[in-house]
């Protein structure tokens, strides 16, 4: 098995270079949610002339996850480009959509990324905090301020959890844990993804815009 990512590694090649944003998912494929929900990045993928779909980088270098390993998108310029290089295998917006849900319900997390110095959005992966440069930095290391922005937050009814664990596994961030007295909810490591929320059996769980 390979071995993680070094903190050394991370630093020099990609924290400091990117900003990752969450992006949560609905249960509806036609969610209407405003921010970064499935109707948002369908208007990212709906801009871009070509979308290409390939093999995630991280996790199959890393070897730790199981299937979908296809939830890595290309859009706008590099994705053009892929096409034209045969880089990348050239999806429609249906199958896009499609390999975001499933890759959801896999529990995987969403993100778009940016680079400095360039704001346009060129890719959206499906990462995991075992595989993932982005996700392993923020877990281990502690560098969510600087490696994530999200502009929503979990929310938890107490009254309504009753202390399955479900959240708690599907939980990328490391934000709930399961304790003596029952579940605890860290809302500082929470970003906002809404993996969380599709398999809470009492719908205990929702989604706020983030106040700080």
């Amino acid at each position: 098995m390979t071995e993680d990512w070094t903190r050394e590694k991370l630093e020099k090649e990609y924290i400091g270079q990117m900003t990752a944003k969450t992006i949560e998912v609905n249960k509806c494929i036609c969610g209407k949610n405003l921010v970064l929900d499935l109707s948002a990045v369908e208007e990212i993928l709906r801009a871009s002339k070509h979308i290409t779909q390939g093999t995630c980088f991280c996790r199959e270098k890393m070897g730790k996850c199981i299937e979908p390993m296809d939830g890595c998108l290309t859009v706008g310029p590099e994705a053009t480009e892929n096409v034209e290089i045969g880089a990348e295998k050239e999806i429609s917006l249906e199958e896009a959509l499609a390999s975001l849900k499933r890759t959801h319900e896999a529990g995987l997390v969403h993100m778009a990324y940016t680079f400095e110095g360039d704001d346009h959005i060129g890719q959206i992966c499906s990462c995991c905090s075992c595989c993932c440069h982005t996700l392993s930095a923020a877990v281990r290391f502690g560098y969510p301020d600087h490696a994530f922005t999200s502009e929503k937050i979990a929310t938890q009814d107490s009254e309504a959890c009753i202390n399955c664990g479900k959240c708690v596994e599907r939980c990328q961030f490391k934000a709930r844990t399961m304790e003596e007295n029952g579940l605890e909810y860290d809302e500082s490591k929470c970003y906002g993804c809404g993996v969380c929320i599709s398999t809470c059996p009492e719908e205990a769980i929702g989604l706020a815009p983030r106040k700080d």
